[in-house]
């Protein structure tokens, strides 16, 4: 439910302020899931707006909460929001270290088939060799079982894997993950899902020499971006088109 919050219709400062409030209430009345909970989607909607340093405030205070009373699932997702946090700010070890952290949580969570496929997602996207970055590619969908699989989710594997295998040259798998992205995406109506997707295909039209599709469409995912109230998603793609 927090997911349709933060990747749906309602704006990030409604989504802020439900979030303050439920924190509040549970610290007000000493229930810690509630203000684990709280504070963990307030980063992750500050996060997505790109508010870094309060979302790492909230971040770092939902892990350690969500650590404090044992609750794997809500401690993995900090991780691995703390993890894109780092990414946007260049430190890709940091990221990783908080993802190898993250990943056994997300394992055994009770909610695993809605983390797995961010927490490998994320790894993908904070490697910069290109051939490693192919390889966990790999890696991440060999490890997925059917139990693990969310078709909700699929599109958090999905983009980076297809932005990887474009990176590196492997175009006829980036245009299979680009299509299990759109088919995930398609099932998350009025979200920035489609400018992920978009982004994506960006960067396959790169990888196939055709530079005024790339640029156009990176300009479209910006737009999608900007539109669904992320800017620093949206100042990645233009930064992606040519001058």
């Amino acid at each position: 439910m927090a997911e349709f919050l933060l990747y749906g219709r309602t704006d990030y400062e409604e989504v802020i302020g439900f979030a303050e409030s439920l924190r509040h209430t549970g610290q007000r009345i000493g229930n810690v899931r509630a203000e684990a909970f709280g504070a963990t989607v307030a980063g992750e909607a500050k996060l997505l707006a790109g508010r870094l340093v309060d979302a790492r405030a909230d971040l770092d205070d939902g892990v350690s909460l969500h650590h404090t009373i044992g609750a794997t699932s809500g401690e993995a997702l900090g991780l691995q929001r703390l993890a894109e946090l780092h990414v946007i700010e260049g430190d890709r070890v940091g990221a990783l270290r908080l993802l190898d952290e993250a990943l056994p949580l997300a394992r055994w969570s009770p909610i695993a088939k809605h983390l797995i496929q961010r927490v490998h997602g994320t790894r993908i996207q904070a490697t910069t060799d290109p051939d490693l970055a192919r390889g966990l590619v790999d890696e991440a969908w060999a490890s997925l079982g059917l139990s693990d699989m969310c078709g909700f989710c699929t599109v958090m594997l999905a983009v980076p894997s297809a932005i990887a295998c474009a990176i590196a040259g492997d175009v006829p798998a980036a245009h299979r993950f680009a299509l299990m992205a759109q088919g995930s995406a398609a099932l998350w109506q009025g979200t920035a899902w489609p400018g992920a997707v978009t982004e994506a295909r960006a960067h396959i039209a790169r990888a196939e020499g055709c530079d005024e599709d790339s640029a156009s469409l990176f300009a479209d995912a910006a737009a999608l971006f900007e539109r669904a109230g992320q800017p620093l998603d949206a100042q990645r793609c233009r930064a992606s088109v040519p001058a």
